[in-house]
């Protein structure tokens, strides 16, 4: 939880139901969407991180995508959705906030969903910040699914694999909240502690709320292998100003995917952190602060 007060508004995605957002910080400062990965609902960004963008006058908002938090939730006999199905949600929310133009952070999932957005509605978006993101989601899900790689990107290590397996296979022994945190603690590398309280903190919120990490794993899975195609080849015509941040040790999205990242758009910058697929709490506020000066650059 950050000092700044938030403010909810319900969005309504046509036939489906409704989606949770949220906003703090100054009304008139540079409006920032916080996208949040897959399988998780917006409160779990980092309170340090909002907070940086806060502090250094972004109008910070973020919202839960479907099957997360207090959003809709689509069960498993329900048509399937795809990645462009989850960009429209982003639009959505800015529309329902009333936000023109806005710097989009995307972790993830959601840095693929910022990457189409910027793709579809370029006169909307001012900074593009991709956290341990990639241009190429076919190498981690074909590792996951033990199918061959596609494209010349690496899949997950074998030790995050052999880490997810694990608690697979003992998670029936486990509670909901448990099983959310050692779940982020296979993501974690690097040199900086796993902020277990934080994590614990945060999940233990948003299955209050209602959160299902299982179904929305699996539906968020099935939306992103939907999508066929890398999104690499259509990279180089985006024209915003990028930061790609990418941890030194990511188990799920090696470092050469955020390289490529920065090497397929034009102009993008690069900056490696000692960090896995998870920020650390020690690395959140000065990388909060080093967003929010880029994206008043």
């Amino acid at each position: 939880m950050t000092n700044s007060v938030w403010d909810g508004r319900w969005v309504e995605v046509p036939g489906l139901g409704r989606l949770w957002s949220e906003t703090c910080g100054p009304q008139d400062g540079p409006p920032v969407l916080l996208i949040m990965g897959a399988m998780n609902p917006g409160l779990v960004w980092p309170p340090e991180l909002v907070q940086a963008l806060v502090d250094d006058g972004c109008r910070v908002l973020r919202y839960d995508h479907r099957d997360t938090g207090r959003s809709l939730q689509t069960g498993m006999a329900e048509p399937p959705y795809t990645l462009q199905d989850l960009t429209d949600d982003a639009r959505r929310v800015l529309d329902a906030w009333g936000v023109e133009r806005v710097s989009l952070v995307g972790w993830s999932m959601g840095g693929y969903i910022a990457q189409t957005l910027a793709r579809d509605l370029p006169q909307r978006v001012d900074h593009l910040v991709l956290l341990s993101s990639s241009g190429d989601h076919r190498p981690y899900l074909d590792g996951m699914m033990g199918r061959p790689l596609r494209g010349p990107l690496p899949g997950p290590s074998p030790e995050l694999l052999a880490g997810l397996w694990q608690l697979s296979a003992r998670g029936a022994q486990m509670s909901a909240l448990e099983r959310a945190v050692e779940g982020w603690a296979v993501f974690h590398a690097g040199s900086w502690p796993f902020p277990a309280d934080r994590v614990r903190q945060q999940m233990a919120q948003a299955l209050a709320n209602g959160h299902r990490p299982e179904l929305a794993a699996l539906r968020h899975a099935l939306a992103v292998d939907a999508m066929p195609e890398a999104r690499t080849p259509w990279l180089p015509g985006l024209r915003v100003p990028t930061l790609v941040l990418h941890g030194t040790h990511d188990p799920a999205l090696p470092l050469a995917h955020g390289q490529a990242l920065a090497d397929a758009i034009p102009g993008a910058r690069l900056q490696v952190l000692d960090m896995g697929h998870l920020l650390p709490d020690a690395l959140a506020g000065p990388v909060g602060h080093d967003m929010a000066r880029f994206i008043r650059s």
